[in-house]
């Protein structure tokens, strides 16, 4: 039996991702596995304010190469950081209505920390006060809340590519970069110390990759992953003293990630440091489970020839 799927594209501000999902049980997805494409589209906007021309080339070519397998799906994308912020990016997304027919949008920092706490703790213990860090490539989200209920969240111009100015970092640079992310940090008003810390995005399922030594990424294994204080701070200090080639050959770092992975690590580092959280575990849950669960295509999306919701 045929059932009728719907995807999602997420336009990050390092890389594009694709996941379609269909419901055989009403009420319950079933997804397919998440296709990435490195693109960069936000390098260098906090200089520019415009989004990298290599990384928008980068990105049509990857939804280009999406779009015969998409044919007669509804799409639905999302652009986060980058798109938000350039000067150009709404002029983007018009061109990906264009060449695509898809419906697309920049959402608000807030709503993509919403949405990716949905994603992240729909099968967490519902008695748990759990705490979502999202290390994205422009922007880094946290969302606090218990029984599936969000309770806080805030959205951080702080992200693994924002913050990558130079591929060697000594050590002055990573203090000075731990700092500034630490003053950053706003208090969270909950009555209880968040109970689990759940890590999505790249930089944090790399860690837990790196910390498994994976020379295959195995989505299942990294599922659930406990990655210590410690630990992260064992993997940043090696990944220091390595040069850009060097850390391409590190077992479960993608070898696209490696220029910006130090960065990513640093503000997840802070930000244990910061609310004094021993460890975090990562998730393949994000945003983009987050959209399924909420039904947050908002409109056509959802239309089909074959068949609506």
């Amino acid at each position: 039996m045929e059932y009728q799927k719907y995807a999602v594209i997420d336009i990050g501000s390092n890389s594009l991702r694709l996941m379609t999902g269909w419901q055989e049980v009403p009420g319950t997805w079933t997804f397919s596995p998440k296709e990435l494409a490195t693109t960069q589209l936000g390098k260098g906007i906090d200089e520019t304010r415009h989004l990298s021309a290599d990384g928008m080339e980068a990105s049509f070519a990857a939804m280009e190469g999406w779009k015969k397998k998409l044919s007669g799906v509804p799409v639905c994308a999302v652009a986060t950081s980058a798109v938000r912020e350039a000067v150009d990016g709404q002029a983007f997304l018009a061109e990906v209505r264009a060449r695509f027919g898809w419906h697309c949008r920049a959402i608000s920092g807030l709503e993509e920390a919403s949405l990716c706490f949905t994603g992240a703790t729909k099968f967490i213990d519902p008695e748990k006060t759990a705490a979502i860090l999202d290390i994205g490539g422009g922007s880094s989200e946290v969302a606090v809340g218990k029984r599936g209920i969000l309770c806080w969240s805030h959205s951080y111009a702080m992200g693994a590519v924002r913050f990558t100015k130079k591929a060697v970092l000594q050590e002055a640079d990573v203090l000075h970069l731990e700092n500034r992310c630490h003053k950053m940090w706003l208090p969270i008003p909950m009555s209880e110390t968040p109970q689990v810390l759940i890590g999505v995005g790249g930089t944090l399922t790399t860690l837990a990759a790196m910390d498994l030594k994976l020379d295959v990424y195995d989505a299942k294994k990294v599922e659930g992953h406990v990655v210590t204080y410690e630990s992260l701070c064992q993997h940043i200090e090696k990944l220091r003293v390595m040069t850009p080639e060097e850390r391409r050959h590190v077992p479960g770092l993608q070898p696209k990630r490696s220029e910006i992975i130090l960065a990513g690590l640093i503000i997840a580092k802070s930000f244990l440091k910061r609310y004094e959280i021993p460890a975090v575990m990562a998730s393949e849950r994000d945003i983009m489970e987050g959209i399924f669960f909420r039904h947050s295509f908002h409109d056509a999306a959802w239309n089909s020839k074959e068949g609506r919701l």
